[in-house]
């Protein structure tokens, strides 16, 4: 098959465009209700710490002139995706009303990361975790990467949402629509964030010559086959079970790992190819400042040792006289209980083990350690999958309706 080659020139043109579009096409009508609301309201940064998460405003899409005319202006402050502000905005789910019912609530989340949003896991993650790549303190106060480890598998067991409005009522079947659907626009915005990477600004800092030219378009030729692969790994219904949740959470991690394993290569290659002056700029690019007003972003940024944030926190516990007060399991469905209990702590000590004790100083370094975390989070979903499936299929149909409900027993009244 031959190959497609896209001119760096080309990339950064057609990506802010692609993204603007996105941004366009997933907006809420114009009008009053809800969608209204949300669109006028100021977009703010969401404290590190708060469960809360209140939808802002989607951000303006830039005309093409104006795009074309951001995309070669200063290489020290971008526009539109790239912009940490916009996507913090864009994280707050302004364009998407049939995700509203799930913000502000379910199991808290230390450092402000998002976890499960209803029946999406870990929205946006492809944009923030390659954007962090290039920009650690800026991108990382929003949604840390490596917050993101077990509690997400525990609530991908334990889910605290009820689905009884899109499968009870005569307007159950459009609710359901409207949420799949949802799903869907989320994963073509998330795509235009992946390919919103800044190759323009980063060939006008660095000035490449014509072999780090051809690397460079290598590297947006991955970006765009990146931005296709989050497409084809996103969910296309609603999981109900906790078995279906951890498939879909397998399939998720596997897409980003693969995502990961297409950008890799050539940036490392792009990054070698260039002198220590080169790369001195490439790392000095600044993401901070918006284009338009020079805004600064919120200080705030994830700690600079990744295990304050991945690896002493402590476990959620386990609910086990919940279980058993519920489910009031027989002797064989308390050892295959226990199994996935043991499971989920291996788990749990897989994760710890797969997070690093600094931030990577170049950008290649931080995507191999993104491409590692990540890689520890699949294994240990697949560690608990086995164990739980075959702990479920145990349950007689009544104890199965009783477990899929206990997360939302189990969880604090003030995150209800």
């Amino acid at each position: 098959m031959r190959r497609v080659r896209v001119g760096v020139c080309a990339v950064g043109t057609i990506v802010l465009a692609v993204a603007a579009a996105e941004i366009v096409k997933a907006a809420p009508p114009k009008g009053g209700g809800s969608g209204g609301a949300a669109r006028g309201a100021a977009a703010t940064h969401v404290p590190p710490g708060s469960p809360h998460f209140t939808a802002h405003r989607a951000p303006q899409a830039p005309s093409h002139a104006g795009a074309l005319a951001t995309a070669h202006g200063a290489h020290g402050a971008f526009p539109g995706p790239t912009n940490p502000l916009g996507f913090a905005t864009r994280r707050q789910f302004a364009a998407y009303p049939a995700f509203r019912p799930f913000l502000g609530r379910g199991w808290w989340h230390s450092h402000s990361h998002l976890g499960w949003v209803g029946p999406w896991f870990w929205p946006f993650a492809y944009g923030g975790f390659f954007y962090y790549a290039l920009w650690p303190y800026s991108y990382g106060a929003y949604d840390p990467f490596w917050a993101y480890g077990y509690d997400d598998i525990y609530a991908g067991i334990f889910s605290p949402y009820d689905y009884e409005p899109y499968v009870q009522g005569p307007q159950a079947p459009a609710r359901m629509a409207s949420l799949t659907q949802s799903m869907k626009s989320a994963c073509d915005s998330e795509a235009a964030e992946v390919t919103g990477w800044p190759i323009d600004q980063i060939q006008q800092a660095i000035q490449p010559n014509a072999d780090q030219k051809a690397l460079l378009d290598d590297l947006g030729n991955a970006i765009v086959k990146a931005s296709s692969n989050i497409i084809s790994h996103c969910p296309a219904s609603v999981a109900f079970i906790p078995v279906d949740r951890l498939a879909q959470m397998e399939v998720r991690l596997q897409g980003m790992i693969d995502a990961v394993s297409a950008i890799d290569l050539p940036l490392t290659k792009f990054y070698d190819s260039l002198t220590d002056e080169q790369k001195a700029r490439f790392n000095g690019i600044n993401a901070g400042a918006t284009a338009s007003t020079g805004e600064s972003n919120p200080p705030a940024a994830e700690p600079a040792n990744p295990q304050e944030v991945c690896g002493s926190g402590q476990m959620m516990a386990w609910p086990a006289e919940k279980i058993d007060q519920l489910l009031k399991p027989d002797n064989a469905q308390k050892e295959k209980l226990q199994a996935l209990q043991s499971a989920a702590a291996q788990a749990a000590d897989t994760l710890k083990a797969a997070c690093p004790s600094v931030v990577p100083a170049t950008p290649p370094g931080r995507l191999a350690a993104i491409g590692q975390r990540l890689q520890g989070q699949l294994t240990a979903v697949q560690t608990v999958e086995a164990p739980l499936k075959d702990f479920y299929d145990s349950l007689s149909d009544d104890q199965k309706a009783r477990f899929n409900n206990i997360g939302q027993q189990i969880l604090p009244r003030r995150d209800r």
